[in-house]
């Protein structure tokens, strides 16, 4: 069974790296990363801007909210980047080099054009592997001054970055643009040799008694589980348009979101909210459940199913707007929860001796009782003409 996979031109065990991240912060951590059996390593991003190198208290928060049976969890964060300038950084690169046997990736963020390439040029010098340049960061100035073009500056930084030095670059996007899709084509014809597709939005969370903003007073990162699905729909728009290839972050929790992003085009993937919630070890979780799915599939090359989801996108021209469908419920599986009841807005379920009905000529066929079903007594199928 073979998970191998190459990203940016560096061939990997296998698609989980560790994300830029305190939890990368130093050669510890580096450590600590290849010790719990990641891939790579994406060291903690160093910043040209020195306010970003100091972290206000507290900063994290674990968000709960939604309703009973819908609840959503946000781990938010106010991380700021690398404690020291680019002297410190480098010889941090050199120590993670020293001490473990995996790649290291630099990352690195400028506020000054001029200095993306300076910067370039000692993580290579230092050992790098590659460099993840970050024009994105959430909380960065480039992204907090509403008069900077993000779309240019990161294709400036990255062509800079590539006549500086021989080792791959790899641009971190946003999703904070014009057009992502539009911005990863024009990174890819200006030589990225990856993508890493998507840093994290900002948001605001308030606490409604003491009528504020909580933690720091200010904005912070947001993600969660919920955030991949809009990774993975720039991801299958983009990969078959681009050489480079794609890292996907942003949302991917478990090995089941690993194989999804897999499917969509990416190569890899990057995490670590995961981290900080389940600890440096839950990869490992990560890697079984894929295993697992490779045994279902009968794969014996994890590689070949990149970009397959890919195929079988269609066009909102494509979709099938003709074959109508039809929910049946299971009698005997129905617990009489009245979930389906409430969620229907064409009156087409009632509750008979305690169990759902589903009127065929009043339902709509749109899929959602079967879906809020935690019994599974719901299917859906197409109706007989």
């Amino acid at each position: 069974m073979n998970m191998k996979v190459r990203y940016a031109g560096i061939e990997l065990a296998h698609p989980i790296i560790a994300a830029s991240a305190g939890t990368t912060m130093d050669a510890p951590e580096a450590v600590k990363c290849e010790d719990a059996g990641f891939s790579a390593v994406v060291l903690k991003s160093v910043q040209e801007e020195v306010i970003m190198r100091y972290n206000p208290f507290p900063r994290f928060k674990v968000l709960r909210s939604g309703i009973p049976g819908y609840e959503s969890c946000t781990f938010y964060s106010y991380e700021q980047a690398y404690y020291g300038g680019i002297e410190e950084y480098a010889e941090t690169v050199r120590k993670s080099k020293e001490r473990t046997s995996i790649p290291i990736i630099a990352s690195i963020n400028c506020i000054q054009p001029e200095t993306w390439a300076k910067y370039a040029v000692a993580c290579e010098q230092a050992g790098a592997d590659a460099v993840e340049i970050v024009p994105s960061c959430p909380s960065g100035l480039l992204v907090r001054d509403p008069s900077n073009d993000g779309h240019a500056i990161a294709v400036q930084a990255l062509k800079d970055c590539k006549a500086a030095v021989k080792i791959p670059v790899i641009p971190k996007m946003s999703g904070q643009v014009a057009n992502v899709l539009h911005t990863a084509t024009c990174l890819d014809q200006a030589g990225a040799d990856g993508l890493t597709m998507l840093n994290r939005a900002t948001g605001i969370e308030i606490d409604i008694d003491a009528m504020r903003p909580i933690l720091h007073g200010g904005v912070a990162g947001h993600g969660g589980s919920w955030a991949l699905n809009a990774v993975l729909r720039w991801i299958i728009v983009t990969a078959p348009k681009v050489r480079a290839t794609i890292s996907a972050t942003g949302g991917v929790m478990t090995g089941e979101d690993v194989i999804k992003c897999l499917l969509a085009g990416a190569q890899t993937t990057q995490i670590a909210a995961v981290v900080y919630l389940k600890g440096y070890k839950y990869v490992q979780t990560m890697l079984e459940q894929i295993r697992r799915y490779m045994e279902r599939h009968e794969l014996e090359n994890l590689a070949d199913i990149i970009g397959v989801a890919g195929k079988n996108f269609l066009s909102m021209e494509q979709y099938d707007r003709v074959t109508r469908y039809v929910s049946e419920c299971d009698p005997e599986k129905c617990t009489g929860c009245r979930k389906c009841e409430n969620v229907c807005i064409y009156d087409a379920i009632s509750l008979k001796s305690g169990k759902c009905e589903i009127d065929p000529q009043k339902c709509d066929g749109c899929g959602l009782c079967p879906s809020v079903c935690r019994v599974g007594a719901i299917q859906i199928h197409p109706k007989e003409a």
